[in-house]
């Protein structure tokens, strides 16, 4: 009698190796590790029945799901049982998405995509940058890659500026949704919060590491492909050809992942044509911009990520001149990167300057918290230093994972 697989079981061990309790964490694990798992039908529960907010996700950009992810809370020290069964997915709220869209009278409009903001744009999966672009143009929705979670958003300005803008959020509504070009006032969902001038933003990449340095968004060829768009897991990838430094021409890819919940970008560098690069990641400095401003470094860390980060009025005054006035808005910005590819921090008028070893592959987070946010907001320079020093120590201790039994039920 032929053997029919009805189902399988795949039991992992998370574990927390930090004291701190952990929230809202992000696990991906790859498909060639969960045997007999279908990634159409893929579904993660508790130990005790609950099942978690999940997703199917790629996370190498070729087109093809790879991976589950999922979100789980963990206790001090805690070590957790989640079972992967083939099941019925559970529908789940956007909560992540990432986008680039194109102006819909443009011929690189055309083929598959999806109309937004009132069919004024279409949504691309993938998409070369059109080699008559210009600063300011309108031919890029956001002018250029927008990321989000239910937090905040960013985008990044897709040109030679390669500068992250921030859109700080009021409530969960998706920019990707509600967007209709009005960002300098309050809009039900927020407003842009950043004034960057010259600086590479919030977790900007450079090449180089002096004043001359420069983004990689003045590469003589660009791409962008959608890897995700949630509902729990966003990313997208800019592929850069032709970045000319020092009489050599490199290739890159950088890739920006956010999840729901979090507030932070992840951002992930492969150089891959040229060899090592001189790299630096930035983040806008407004210290001696706003009045009430404070700064924590802390850096040459062991059991922590190093990081910089700023606090204070650094908002971006409203239009409407009467909500100005009355503002009380702050907000916090961060930026932190493994300490074994740092070589030293640079603190100039325009920004702050993590400069890294050269190499073929960098990593580093960057974020911004609002006290605007509709929950939990961080309201002082105190909260979100403490906030900074936990999100730190989290990120250099990622949650452990152990494939255990598998299961394969058959009849």
């Amino acid at each position: 009698m032929q053997s029919i697989l009805a189902s399988a079981v795949v039991w992992l061990t998370l574990f927390n190796s930090i004291f701190p309790d952990r929230p809202n964490e992000l696990v991906i694990v790859p498909f060639d590790q969960l045997k007999g798992i279908k990634p159409t039908t893929a579904v993660a529960y508790t130990e005790d029945g609950q099942q978690l907010p999940s997703q199917t996700v790629d996370t190498d950009f070729d087109g093809k799901v790879d991976s589950l992810a999922f979100i789980a809370d963990f206790g001090k020290k805690e070590a957790k049982k989640v079972k992967i069964i083939n099941g019925q997915p559970q529908k789940l709220a956007q909560k992540a998405h990432s986008e680039i869209s194109v102006l819909a009278t443009l011929p690189d409009a055309k083929g598959p995509g999806t109309e937004v903001a009132d069919g004024q744009f279409v949504s691309k999966k993938r998409i070369s940058r059109n080699k008559k672009h210009k600063i300011h143009d309108g031919w890029y929705r956001y002018e250029g890659p927008l990321i989000e979670t239910d937090k905040v958003a960013y985008r990044l300005y897709w040109d030679k500026r390669g500068a992250i803008d921030v859109f700080g959020k009021i409530s969960e509504q998706s920019l990707g949704e509600f967007h209709r070009g009005r960002h300098h006032t309050m809009q039900s969902w927020g407003r842009d919060l950043l004034h960057n001038g010259p600086a590479l933003g919030i977790g900007g990449l450079g090449i180089g590491s002096d004043i001359k340095r420069f983004s990689p968004g003045g590469a003589s060829k660009a791409k962008i492909i959608v890897g995700n768009d949630g509902p729990i897991y966003a990313s997208y990838r800019m592929e850069y050809k032709g970045i000319k430094y020092q009489g050599k021409k490199y290739n890159l890819n950088w890739d920006i992942s956010m999840y729901a919940g979090s507030r932070y970008m992840k951002h992930k560098i492969t150089v891959t044509k040229g060899g090592d690069l001189q790299m630096l990641a930035a983040m806008t400095n407004h210290t001696d911009t706003y009045e009430n401003m404070s700064e924590k470094q802390f850096l040459n860390q062991s059991v922590y990520l190093d990081f910089v980060a700023t606090w204070g009025s650094q908002v971006f005054p409203d239009k409407n001149t009467e909500l100005a006035a009355k503002s009380k808005e702050q907000m916090g910005l961060g930026l932190l990167w493994p300490g074994e590819q740092f070589v030293k921090l640079i603190k100039n008028e325009t920004e702050y300057e993590a400069i890294f070893r050269p190499a073929t592959e960098i990593e580093y987070y960057s974020l911004i918290a609002y006290n605007g946010e509709k929950d939990s907001p961080i309201t002082s320079n105190k909260e979100f230093y403490k906030y900074m020093e936990g999100l730190s120590w989290a990120l250099k201790n990622p949650i452990a994972v152990k494939i255990g039994e598998v299961k394969l039920l058959e009849f």
